[in-house]
Formats: C-alpha cells, sequence, structure tokens
C-alpha cells in the first residue's frame, strides 16, 4: 500500500502531514518509527494526521505523533504547519480554523505572513511535592545546579533560566531530566537565555523526538516562565531558536499565541 504525505518545516522543526479524511491507514508505532528515520524513511521529528472531528464545532481533527511513535498532545509548530497544509489543499475556505486536538480545541488564523496559533491556557504546576525540581546542568568543563519551572501548554514543559546556553550538552541533560522520578511521563526539556526585555534564546529536548531545530510549545512555556519569574516584562517575545525566529503573545485568560511561519518542503509517496 502507497501512503502519500508532504513533508512541511517550521523554523527547521520538521513533519510529515497524512490526510485520513477519506482514507485511514492505521499507522503503528512501528511503522511511525519507520518512517521518521532520517536514513532508512522519510525523516520527521513529528507525524501529522489530518481526520474529520467528531464535534460539529470543530473544522478538523490533528493529531501528532513523535518520531518513536508515541501519541502527544500538542505542537505549535506542527499546528502552523497544519493551517498551511489545510490552504495549500484548498481543504477549507475559512479563515479561521478550529482543529480537535487530544486536549481541546485550538483555534487557527493567518495574519500577513504569519500564522498564528492560540496555544490554549498554560498552566504553572509543580512535582508531587509541590517544590520546583532542581537538576545538575552539564557544560562542557563543569555541572551546575539549576531549578526548572514546569508549565503545561497542553503538553508538560521544563524550562531551566541560565546566563549562556550554547555550552550546554543539552542532549546528557535533557535525558537525565526526563528519566527522573518526577517525570514519570516524560518532559520537554527547556533552556533559555535572556537576550532582552523582549528576547530570549531557546533549545528544546523533546520527548519522544530528541533534540529539534524548533519547538513551539517550548517558546511558548519558556515565555510562560520569563514573564512569570519577572525576567522579561514585554508581553510579545521574540524566541531564537537553532531553525529560525518565532514569536509569542500573551493574552488574556492565560492564553498563548504563537506566530511565525510554515511551508511546505516535497510531497511524496512511500510504499508501506
Amino acid at each position: 500500500m502507497k501512503l502519500s504525505f508532504t513533508k512541511m518545516q517550521a523554523i527547521g522543526n520538521d513533519f510529515i502531514i497524512i490526510n485520513q479524511i477519506e482514507t485511514s491507514y492505521n499507522l503503528n508505532a512501528k511503522v511511525i518509527q519507520k518512517l521518521a528515520d532520517r536514513h532508512f524513511g522519510i525523516g520527521f521529528d513529528q507525524l501529522l494526521i489530518i481526520e474529520n472531528s467528531q464535534s460539529t464545532a470543530n473544522d478538523f481533527k490533528y493529531r501528532i505523533f513523535n518520531a518513536d511513535g508515541s501519541e502527544v498532545e500538542h505542537c505549535g509548530n506542527g499546528a502552523r504547519c497544519f493551517y498551511e497544509y489545510i490552504k495549500y489543499k484548498r481543504l477549507s475556505n475559512k479563515e479561521i480554523i478550529l482543529a480537535e486536538t487530544m486536549k481541546g480545541t485550538i483555534r487557527l488564523s493567518q495574519e500577513d505572513d504569519r500564522v498564528t496559533v492560540d496555544m490554549g491556557r498554560y498552566q504553572l504546576t509543580q512535582t508531587e511535592t509541590n517544590q520546583p525540581p532542581s537538576f545538575d546542568i552539564f557544560y562542557q568543563d563543569k555541572t551546575i545546579l539549576s531549578t526548572g519551572i514546569i508549565v503545561e501548554m497542553g503538553n508538560p514543559h521544563i524550562v531551566f533560566f541560565l546566563e549562556h546556553i550554547d555550552q550546554i550538552d543539552a542532549v546528557k541533560t535533557g535525558k537525565a531530566v526526563q528519566q527522573s522520578p518526577h517525570f514519570p511521563n516524560s518532559i520537554n526539556v527547556g533552556f533559555c537565555e535572556i537576550i532582552s526585555g523582549h528576547q530570549l534564546k531557546l533549545i528544546v529536548y523533546e520527548r519522544g523526538s530528541g533534540l529539534t531545530l524548533g519547538c513551539g510549545s517550548g517558546a511558548c512555556a519558556a515565555t510562560v516562565s520569563a514573564i512569570h519569574t519577572k525576567k522579561i516584562k514585554d508581553t510579545e517575545i521574540e524566541i531564537s531558536m537553532p531553525g529560525g525566529i518565532i514569536y509569542s503573545q500573551l493574552i488574556s485568560n492565560d492564553h498563548v499565541l504563537l506566530k511565525g511561519d510554515a511551508e511546505i518542503v516535497y510531497e511524496g509517496s512511500i510504499n508501506l
């Protein structure tokens, strides 16, 4: 059976999108892992699936699978690609798209050349001990102890603020944090540097995908954390990540907007 797909990217966070509105491919974790392999498959950070929503209030259903085959709750960069795909394929002529996700409905729209995603309501959380956890952060020649801020963005994040993130061993540190008993279901790990009153620099070690060039929900979690700890005062933030720049904005009701572009890289098919 041949599977048609569209390869897309948003600030280097790359995806394949599969349309299951009319055909269900019933992909299991083993197949998704094979497709995600950058040497023997297509290669991607996440697989995005478009389906019909069971709710008449929503236009589509949006599902997200990590490269390891696990299904996850949220992906801001993926949501922007999802919107761009719908417009490119002419699946809807609506300017505002409502999409059903694992944890609720997200709202997508476009302003100029940027796709805007209402990421929903954030929540600052604690561990079971009600204490923010501290971890060793590994640098090239030393380790330091840093306390992370936990933010629920529809998916879980922990954000560490550091003076310089260029020399951090994000893979070693990210794995150590994810394997902590504090997070039995793992967590996305962000390392953030304050550049100015409205600029952040960020790298994210994602659960199920590893180190990525960009993470939309991670950018929102870093923004929430920076404003909450009063490290920055502006509510509209520019976030620089290895794959490029995206923008976030805190609005009323504890919601966060994520803004940026998304593009189609190529289209193809693969024999399953």
